[in-house]
C-alpha cells in the first residue's frame, strides 16, 4: 500500500461534474474516464492498494467509504478524496485471488491510505508478505491488508518478490562494489517521489531501509 496524497484544492473536472451530476451513478463513461484520468495522475500510474501498475484499461474508481450497501454513503460518491484509483485485473478470478476493490466491494477498511501515520504501520517480510504492527479491538489493520484486501495472494507475493530481484539487478549494474548509504537512499529517493511509476514501490523502499 502507498502512501495517497490528495491536493488541497479540488481538481477542476471533480467540480464540474459535481456541479451537474447528483451522485456516482449519474454519470456517463467520458466523465468516469475524465476523473479517473486525475486518480491515476496523482497516484503514479500504481493501485492504491496493492501498487501494481495501473492504466486506463485496467483500472477501476474506488470509494474508501462504499457508496451502496450497508456501509454505505451515495453523498460521498463524488467527493474527490473519497475516491482512488485500484487495479481491476482479478475481476471474475476465483475469490481466493482477488484483490483490492474487487475483493473489497462494500466493505469498510480501517487503514487509510491517505493517512501517513497508517502506511507507517506497515512492514513485509522479504518473501513479499505484507502486515500491520497496529492492532486495537476491531481496528485490526492486519484484517484489511488479509481478508477484505487480500493483499498477501499468491500472486502479489510473487510479483513483489519479482520486483526486488529487478530493482537487485537494475542497482548492482550502477553500482559494481558495496552500496554506499548514499548510494541507497538515492534510491529511496526516487522511489517515493510522487512521479515515479515503479510498481510495489512501497515493498522496495521498505527493504532498502532495512540496508541502511
Amino acid at each position: 500500500m502507498i502512501r495517497i496524497v490528495k491536493k488541497q484544492r479540488v481538481p477542476t473536472i471533480f467540480g464540474q461534474i459535481k456541479s451537474r451530476r447528483e451522485n456516482y451513478d449519474d454519470l456517463v463513461s467520458e466523465e468516469k474516464d475524465a476523473m479517473k484520468q486525475v486518480l491515476l495522475e496523482e497516484q503514479g500510474y500504481k493501485c492504491a492498494y496493492c501498487m501494481s501498475n495501473i492504466s486506463m484499461s485496467n483500472s477501476t474508481i474506488e470509494h474508501y467509504i462504499p457508496r451502496k450497501g450497508t456501509n454505505g454513503d451515495m453523498s460521498l460518491s463524488l467527493d474527490y478524496r473519497n475516491l482512488f484509483a485500484v487495479c481491476d485485473t482479478t475481476r471474475g478470478c476465483p475469490e481466493e485471488e482477488q484483490t483490492c476493490d474487487v475483493k473489497k466491494g462494500d466493505k469498510l477498511l480501517h487503514i487509510d491510505p491517505r493517512l501517513q501515520e497508517h502506511i507507517d504501520t506497515i512492514y513485509y517480510d522479504r518473501s513479499g508478505y505484507i502486515r500491520s504492527s497496529f492492532s486495537s479491538g476491531t481496528d485490526n489493520f492486519d484484517d484489511d491488508l488479509n481478508q477484505i484486501l487480500n493483499l498477501n495472494s499468491h500472486q502479489l507475493l510473487n510479483n513483489r518478490v519479482s520486483a526486488w530481484k529487478t530493482l537487485m539487478q537494475r542497482m548492482n549494474k550502477k553500482k559494481d562494489k558495496t552500496w554506499t548509504a548514499d548510494f541507497i537512499h538515492k534510491y529511496i529517493e526516487k522511489l517515493s517521489s510522487a512521479d515515479d511509476r515503479t510498481a510495489y514501490s512501497g515493498f522496495l523502499v521498505y527493504l532498502l531501509k532495512q540496508r541502511v
